[in-house]
């Protein structure tokens, strides 16, 4: 049989009468337990959250990031169900009812109220305050936080159908509008007034809670970046001091011109130290030529005291006008004084110049030397030089000195330029921390305001007092009961179908016994007036006895009958039954048939074609070898009369069978019920019989087989259908167009 869709509707009409009963009782069962369901009544609150599409003050960022905001709308909807929020809800609930003088039904009906304060111990009473809801807030929660306990920390967290966290998370629907900025909060209650209220409340505690998470955030970031800040300052303050009390220290003004007028001057005073030193020592050559070219008494003159006091003195003017002209004082007024200091020293060298020159002149006159060379000419040459001599000598004395301030303020300068490279990166690492901070701490507080912007939802539509309340679900509940029974009955018929463990068909009994299977026969309902059981009886009959008229032409031509052997491994298969039928198609068919048996019902067939041999069950089969040895009383005087010799034997499990005469048999048939498994005792009696006897290996008679097996057969069984019926089955086969005739 073929698993497809009809096969599976034919299964379960076999079961109707359990796929309509069940059903009928669990819709039946759920209508009556749902008789006394309350009504529910529903209330819904909006609220404008702006995460998506509202206002920034973040001019520079005008991306809309999906993933943030999805976030963000996440975050918010898991803050609406969190259990601080609705443990918050369900205590101001409370302290707003027990805040009560009376019965408010715009707040709780009268059936909560008194059926609360049937509940509410004396002692929770007292602490509520009449007409102070915050206040009975207030003393509610230090109640329930004292220990675990007391009576409201049990009302909040057990399961009290209005205050419980529990009941009051499964009764809130949230959800966000598409992909709006709008978000929806359902609640629904037994009460109106507790369904407004409770919507109401959780409204004002989210929204607050909402804002002090995100206000809190960003306090908490401005505040450290303000720390830091402060921080940064001090230290930037701190490292000028330091640069600043270095220069004072030091007297610098600003070091990289003064180190860098230093080095000028360094390198000027270094080129005129090289001019005065080769103009001295030139003066000196050609005063050492010219004193050679003197004659003694000449250089005696020239060492007199006089002109040896005007040298010096002249030298001491040099010197010092020199020490003026060459400092590298920095004072304005020093410069000033020197200046004026110095013209007056030039007039008293110029003084001393013509004064020297008066006393030389005094002492020589015109006369010539031995070369012919007047020694006026010599005497003159001598006095410049000398006064060049004396004037470089003074400058190279100056110059020595100065050579040594400059190596001293190299000495001085060179260490102070490595500290102050490292005091000015101080001070730029501080200051470039300083900005850092100072840019963080502006977007900080940029974000600031653009939190406290976003964070304030507002609630658009507010909860309104439902009037009517909720459709009731009973019948939903009824019918998915109704179907759920369907559903139930039909999944346990189809797992028992599949689990069955009984033969049922033929490719099972071939898969199970390892027998081919040469006929079956249908198990036969006479009280069904829908199904032409004669014409299925008939067409089983009409299989099997093909099948044996088959054989004969098979076997050769010996002039002995064909013996078929029909046997089973357990007791009441339907041998009989079979052999009945089938010997009245083959009477009927006009062949001469002898019924071996041990079985005495009376098949109640009359004819000369018929003959039935009766025999005793006992261990005497084991030694029968001929089929004539059946025959104990010799009422048979020819078998060969026949043409077919029926042999029916017992159960091969709990009786003895012809082991001799088994190997002789020309065809031998199995006859087993459709509706039984095999067990491990038919599959060992059988393979004991097919190794006990060497004759034909036996096929398979599958007796007893559901109707619609037949089809495998028939086709089309013969069944009164209507027109609807027939059309369906062709739906249900996905056979649309078949036709009955080709035309």
């Amino acid at each position: 049989m073929k698993f497809n869709l009809l096969f599976f509707i034919r299964l379960l009409l076999r079961h109707i009468a359990l796929l309509i009963a069940a059903p009928i009782i669990l819709a039946s069962l759920v209508f009556y337990l749902t008789r006394d369901q309350p009504k529910v009544y529903n209330s819904k609150a909006r609220v404008y959250t702006g995460i998506a599409s509202g206002s920034t003050i973040e001019l520079d960022n005008t991306k809309l990031d999906f993933r943030a905001t999805n976030t963000a709308y996440d975050n918010l909807l898991n803050l609406i169900k969190a259990r601080t929020t609705i443990e918050r809800v369900g205590l101001q609930l409370f302290a707003q009812h027990m805040a009560l003088d009376s019965v408010d039904t715009k707040i709780i009906s009268r059936e909560k109220y008194i059926a609360l304060m049937e509940i509410v111990p004396e002692e929770v009473k007292e602490l509520a305050v009449k007409g102070d809801v915050q206040k009975t807030y207030e003393n509610f929660e230090k109640l329930k936080a004292s220990n675990h306990t007391n009576f409201i920390y049990e009302l909040i967290n057990l399961k009290h159908p209005d205050y419980s966290i529990e009941k009051i998370v499964g009764r809130i629907s949230v959800r966000r509008i598409l992909s709006s900025d709008f978000v929806d909060i359902e609640f629904e209650s037994e009460d109106p007034a507790i369904c407004q209220n409770t919507l109401l409340i959780l409204s004002d505690v989210f929204v607050k809670l909402n804002a002090d998470i995100k206000v809190n955030q960003s306090d908490a970031v401005v505040k450290y970046f303000q720390g830091q800040l402060n921080t940064s300052t001090k230290q930037l303050r701190s490292a000028e001091d330091e640069l600043l009390d270095f220069n004072r220290t030091h007297n610098i003004i600003n070091y990289y011109e003064q180190t860098k007028h230093i080095a000028s001057e360094k390198e000027h005073f270094e080129l005129e130290y090289q001019k005065v030193h080769i103009k001295h020592f030139a003066a000196k050559a050609v005063l050492e030529t010219l004193e050679s070219k003197l004659k003694t008494h000449e250089k005696k003159r020239l060492s007199s005291e006089e002109i040896i006091g005007l040298r010096n003195e002249l030298a001491d003017i040099n010197f010092e006008i020199s020490m003026k002209t060459l400092g590298v004082e920095s004072d304005s007024t020093i410069q000033v004084q020197n200046a004026k200091d110095v013209v007056a020293l030039n007039k008293r060298a110029a003084g001393l110049k013509a004064q020297l020159t008066q006393q030389v002149d005094q002492l020589y006159g015109t006369d010539y030397d031995e070369k012919t060379l007047a020694s006026t000419d010599i005497l003159t040459d001598w006095l410049e030089n000398t006064i060049i001599f004396e004037g470089t000598k003074a400058q190279l004395r100056v110059m020595d000195q100065k050579r040594l301030e400059f190596e001293k303020l190299y000495q001085v300068f060179s260490p102070l330029g490595a500290t102050m490279k490292r005091l000015e990166r101080k001070i730029d690492i501080a200051e470039r921390e300083y900005l850092s901070l100072l840019h963080s701490l502006g977007l900080a507080k940029l974000r600031q305001q653009n939190v406290e912007l976003k964070s304030n939802l507002k609630l658009i539509e507010v909860p309104f007092f439902p009037i009517n309340p909720k459709p009731s679900k009973r019948m939903i509940l009824v019918v998915v009961a109704g179907l759920m029974g369907v559903i139930l009955v039909a999944f346990t018929v189809l797992i028992l179908e599949f689990l069955d463990g009984n033969i049922n068909t033929a490719t099972r009994a071939e898969d199970r016994i390892e027998l081919k299977v040469s006929s079956i026969f249908p198990v036969i309902h006479e009280k069904s007036k829908k199904m032409d059981y004669n014409y299925l009886k008939n067409k089983a009959v009409n299989a099997i006895s093909r099948n044996i008229i088959l054989n004969q032409f098979k076997k050769e031509k010996d002039g002995r009958p064909v013996v078929n052997m029909f046997f089973s491994t357990q007791e009441g298969e339907g041998k009989t039954f079979i052999c009945q039928h089938l010997i009245s198609k083959l009477c009927e068919l006009e062949y001469k048939t002898l019924h071996v048996t041990y079985d005495t019902f009376d098949l109640g067939l009359d004819n000369d074609c018929y003959h039935k041999l009766l025999y005793t069950v006992s261990d005497h089969l084991y030694k029968i070898s001929q089929i004539e040895e059946f025959d104990r009383e010799a009422t048979i005087a020819d078998f060969s009369y026949f043409d077919f010799i029926i042999l029916e034997i017992p159960c091969i499990i709990k009786s003895p069978f012809p082991v001799k005469l088994a190997a002789t048999m020309d065809y031998t048939f199995l006859v087993t019920r459709a509706n039984r498994a095999w067990s491990a005792a038919d599959k060992n009696a059988l393979s004991l019989f097919n190794k006990a006897t060497t004759g034909p290996e036996p096929t398979i008679i599958l007796n007893g087989v559901k109707v619609l097996e037949m089809e495998t057969v028939l086709g089309d069984l013969p069944k009164k259908r209507s027109f609807i019926r027939r059309w369906v089955k062709k739906v249900v086969q996905f056979r649309f167009f078949t036709k009955k005739s080709i035309a």
